[in-house]
């Protein structure tokens, strides 16, 4: 069987010469050129947010041992993040502040300050970002911090250390304090993260340190439906507060039993459709990197990837990384975007975290430090963020801030046209990535309308050259030319070698196809698997079958004839001695 393939650029999912084929483009603008190495230090917290103003992103330009005077500038592009501005910067912050926006465009930063104790909350008003309205919270210093906008409220939570909750008006009174936790056991708070899904409720999350030693100890969970007026468990048990902050308090660990002598540490938390998303790196004599799910609906650990967090080829590995999602948008992708062995890689999820695909990769290298970016797509479906590529030349601390955007919601798939030996066409999809709403063809270079994905095409007027994608975010994809699958002679010819093909549609939801080839006459055993190695499904149990190419059709049943749950399965065929194992993966 014979292919041929071109992929041609076009408008955003344009690459790079060096983009690996099938992968969205990182698109990287040089924000800072002499910078600290510490410039975007607090991965967790949010340092890049956009409206219909532009991008807005902060970060750390100079250092001193006592975080005192440390240089921080806020910086805006008003055009994708393509250049940048320098919009505010003074010389007294501790870390880069955290930073949220609302709907009209204002914007709300936090900086902490160790002179005096307090913390301030800059207001950045959208019609005069120039001059900010400065306001103290006193006692709200903190090493660690972060923060969360509650615009239905008009209000912010503001977090410190893990231990302490402010409740600011967004005129910057304080409206409570509390003390959420106090020291446990073994180990006190560390990094606080903190994250407000679109129903209000305000989910908390912390990674731990042990007394007396660098060790970070183990990572905790509780929730709020109220406002922080009270909190609970995942299962809803109540918790008293203040709550000890390690594994001698009742909130939820998420840490293993085996990771507590070891560093683990909370890189990044999002909930999105009833599941909480939390990303860890527990560095055990094996590196362990964890993409862990929990359903909020039975506080059950239902997905836990690990030792390796990856796709088809990119594997993420490093204590710094962000979940960007539209968390208004019901089943919108959710992406996760992490350091791939000094590249800046993206995975990206279509069943709410369930199974995972190779999203994006830079072409360029760097040693990353610091990745974090913003929590919500742009309006324009675009993941956008900040790291820190870490540089020591002839000691000195001369690192770069980069600002990266890579386009979200786009398709991609492989389309095949077959010719049978009855001369009739049929167009079949492979590969399918994200969740493609349309499809449109061109033929004699004209194309013809956007049709639904859905839809089952057969005997075309005439054979398509080329195919486009549109997501049901409404963003278009590259223009891909069309994999020609078979000629008549050769759909007639016998195979030359046994072959398995991929099952399409892929994912499928309720059918999908499974093709494969026999070079001569042979008993064939066609069985769909799951990921632990049962068996759920027998196509075909010893059938005999001539030589030439075959198709079996399932519909996602087992053999009883229940209907088997959403998710990544292995369909193995078996031929005398050899055999041939793919994956599909059941999106219902």
């Amino acid at each position: 069987m014979q292919h041929s393939l071109r992929i041609l650029a076009a408008g955003l999912a344009a690459a790079a010469s060096t983009q690996a084929a099938g992968l969205t483009a990182v698109r990287l603008t040089l924000l800072d050129a002499e910078a600290t190495g510490y410039a975007t230090f607090q991965s967790h917290n949010q340092k890049v947010v956009a409206n219909a103003h532009g991008i807005f992103t902060t970060h750390i330009r100079s250092r001193n041992e006592a975080f005192t005077a440390q240089q921080w500038r806020l910086s805006r592009s008003r055009d994708g993040g393509a250049t940048f501005e320098t919009l505010y910067e003074s010389v007294d912050a501790t870390n880069a502040p955290a930073m949220e926006t609302d709907a009209a465009g204002n914007l709300y930063l936090v900086r902490s300050d160790f002179s005096d104790g307090s913390a301030s909350l800059y207001r950045f008003q959208a019609d005069d970002y120039a001059q900010p309205t400065v306001t103290r919270i006193p006692g709200g210093s903190a090493g660690k911090y972060c923060m969360n906008l509650d615009e239905a409220h008009s209000r912010l939570y503001y977090f410190t250390w893990g231990r302490s909750l402010f409740v600011l008006g967004l005129d910057g009174a304080v409206r409570k304090r509390q003390e959420l936790t106090v020291d446990g056991t073994n180990a006190g708070p560390q990094y606080p993260l903190s994250f407000l899904d679109p129903s209000g409720v305000l989910h908390f999350a912390w990674t731990t340190q042990k007394h007396g030693v660098y060790l970070y100890w183990d990572i905790h969970y509780m929730a709020s439906d109220d406002g922080a007026q009270s909190w609970r468990r995942m299962d809803g048990t109540p918790l008293p507060i203040p709550q000890p902050t390690d594994d001698s308090g009742a909130s939820d660990r998420i840490t293993l039993d085996d990771e507590f002598e070891v560093h683990s540490w909370l890189s990044n938390l999002l909930v999105k459709d009833g599941k909480a998303h939390f990303a860890y790196a527990a560095q055990a004599t094996t590196w362990r990197q964890h993409y862990v799910r929990y359903d909020l609906a039975t506080a059950a650990r239902d997905v836990d990837l690990n030792p390796i967090f990856a796709g088809e080829e990119i594997r993420l590995a490093s204590l710094d990384g962000f979940f960007a999602s539209l968390a208004s948008l019901p089943e919108a992708p959710l992406y996760y975007v992490s350091s791939a062995g000094g590249r800046l890689g993206c995975l990206a999820s279509d069943d709410n975290g369930e199974t995972w695909y190779d999203y994006a990769l830079s072409a360029e290298r760097f040693n990353p430090y610091s990745i974090g970016g913003a929590r919500e797509l742009t309006a324009d479906g675009a993941i956008v963020g900040t790291f820190t590529d870490f540089r020591l030349t002839e000691g000195h601390d001369r690192s770069q801030v980069h600002f990266f955007r890579i386009q979200a919601g786009l398709s991609r798939a492989r389309l095949e046209v077959e010719q049978g030996a009855d001369g009739r066409q049929s167009l079949h999809f492979h590969e399918v990535r994200g969740r493609p709403a349309a499809v449109r063809f061109r033929a004699a270079g004209q194309w013809g309308n956007w049709q639904p994905f859905a839809e089952v095409m057969a005997d075309p007027s005439e054979s398509p050259t080329h195919f486009q994608l549109r997501s049901y975010l409404g963003v278009e994809s590259s223009i891909f030319a069309v994999e020609t699958a078979t000629a008549v002679a050769e759909m007639a010819a016998t195979p030359k070698e046994f072959n398995l093909a991929q099952n399409a549609p892929n994912p499928f939801n309720a059918r999908t196809t499974i093709g494969f080839s026999l070079p001569r006459a042979a008993a064939c055993h066609l069985s769909i698997f799951d990921l632990r190695g049962r068996r759920v499904r027998e196509l075909l149990a010893q059938a005999s079958l001539p030589p030439g190419r075959h198709r079996v059709a399932w519909d996602g049943t087992d053999d009883a004839g229940g209907e088997l749950a959403s998710g990544v399965y292995l369909y193995r065929l078996r031929v005398g001695p050899e055999s041939r194992t793919r994956r599909l993966v059941l999106a219902k």
